[in-house]
């Protein structure tokens, strides 16, 4: 008789992971649980299959044994499971940061809603959509430098880089009168120092050194730290566009730079057979093109 399904997936997260711990979190249970069903697995088999190595554990020849065949079994399942989902669900499931989500997808939605109405969308929050695990995600919206996109990649939206800041910010630390200035003041970065290195290199500044400043991933919140006069932020048009209608921030400058980073379309493999995935494809495409891929 072959042991339980839940002992197996223990020893199968354990072997893959190296870790009572990391298996543990990977199926949310303790590891006590964990390490209650591999001792049940071990005395029903009459073997060990793990020897401890300080805090990690390493497979024993018979548990490596097992490993081999629990892993591809496993891993067989979930494709099963995961073709069934998709072609019995009209839900198409969609990755992207959460500044994208809000300022451009959400003033969208009900244009998808009303066109195709038997088709849900759930958007997956995530800060780097091209690393997280896509597990049952059909489309990937993934924000990178226009320089470093795929080749052949769908881009959405281009997006070109102004320097913004709050009244209260300028008021507080004087006028701004040219691009070396910021060099000086208190700047918030996105994910890293890139977007304002290549801010400074479009507008003819030299940066001595390295840049310093705070880093956030998600870029709603330096929009509400500019706003509330924390610092000088890269605020990306048309992404902004909002914010400086309702005088929540202001353009420093009255620069003119070419796009620097834009987001692009990515999908599944998998997924592209699946009639509503090319709907909602279809459906981003066109709304990038009524829009126009720039802001102007």
């Amino acid at each position: 008789m072959l042991p339980s399904l839940s002992a197996l997936r223990a020893f199968e997260a354990a072997a893959r992971t190296g870790s009572f711990r990391a298996a543990a979190e990977h199926l949310s249970v303790t590891p006590t649980a964990i390490s209650h069903h591999i001792r049940g697995l071990e005395e029903q088999l009459g073997t060990k299959l793990f020897k401890r190595s300080g805090r990690d554990v390493v497979l024993t020849e018979d548990g490596q044994r097992l490993a081999e065949t629990a892993v591809q079994a496993f891993g067989m399942l979930e494709d099963a499971v995961r073709a069934l989902r998709r072609t019995s669900r009209k839900t198409v499931r969609v990755a992207t940061g959460p500044i994208f989500t809000a300022r451009w997808l959400m003033p969208r939605i009900s244009d998808l809603w009303e066109k195709h109405p038997e088709i849900e969308l759930e958007v997956v929050p995530s800060y780097q959509p091209g690393t997280l695990n896509r597990e049952n995600v059909d489309i990937v919206i993934r924000w990178e430098r226009m320089s470093e996109m795929p080749e052949g990649a769908v881009k959405l939206l281009e997006l070109s880089p102004v320097a913004i800041a709050s009244n209260e910010f300028l008021t507080r630390f004087g006028p701004v009168k040219s691009p070396e200035d910021l060099l000086q003041l208190p700047l918030l970065h996105q994910r890293n120092h890139w977007g304002w290195l290549d801010w400074f290199t479009a507008m003819n500044v030299r940066v001595p050194g390295s840049l310093r400043g705070p880093v956030f991933e998600d870029a709603n919140v330096l929009l509400r730290g500019a706003a509330e006069g924390q610092g000088v932020i890269v605020g990306w048009l048309p992404l902004i566009d909002q914010d400086l209608a309702d005088h929540r921030v202001v353009r420093l400058f009255d620069e003119q730079i070419a796009p620097t980073h834009g987001y692009y379309l990515e999908d599944r493999h998998g997924s592209r057979t699946r009639r509503e995935t090319q709907v909602v494809l279809k459906w981003l495409t066109d709304q990038s093109g009524r829009a126009g891929i720039g802001h102007h």
